[in-house]
């Protein structure tokens, strides 16, 4: 196949169902109890509108021929690409982890979890770098919101 490969199409279709979905969610949005009762809703539903305007618009511009070939090559991936998809999948497993502990566990403890398992991901098997790193981190941008800017963060729970 000589021709670069376009997911414009395939753009086009995740971004207008992304746009409808979002679209109907913001018309569920609650009503204001005083004022007018759409007023805090027309900005998400021109996003949503917006949304789903361009999605259609990329999908009709797109080359149609090359949605099969584009869906075909999302999975076939070298070994290099399959390494980079896993470190994208555990970061964003990390990351979900660490928005849903970050309330129960604390600034400090959440955070360090989530840049030790970033930092053994990106930097390898140097346990007390990464660890070393992850504290210092942790610890240091807590005390710079706590204390030095007056922000407070979630502490550790148990102390």
């Amino acid at each position: 196949m000589d021709k670069k490969m376009d997911y414009n199409a395939l753009t086009g279709l995740v971004v207008t169902l992304f746009g409808a979905v979002y679209l109907l969610l913001s018309y569920m949005l609650p009503r204001a109890a005083i004022g007018n009762a759409m007023d805090p809703i027309y900005f998400p539903l021109g996003l949503g509108v917006l949304l789903v305007l361009v999605g259609l618009v990329l999908f009709i511009k797109s080359d149609k021929s090359m949605i099969k070939a584009a869906v075909a090559s999302i999975f076939v991936h070298s070994e290099k690409e399959k390494e980079v998809s896993k470190m994208v999948f555990i970061t964003c497993l990390s990351a979900v982890l660490y928005g849903l502990l970050f309330e129960h566990l604390g600034f400090v403890i959440s955070t360090f979890g989530f840049m030790t398992s970033i930092l053994f991901l990106t930097n390898g098997k140097k346990v007390v770098v990464n660890l070393l790193v992850a504290s210092i981190f942790s610890v240091g941008i807590f005390a710079l919101f706590n204390y030095a800017l007056g922000i407070p963060l979630p502490g550790i729970p148990f102390i």
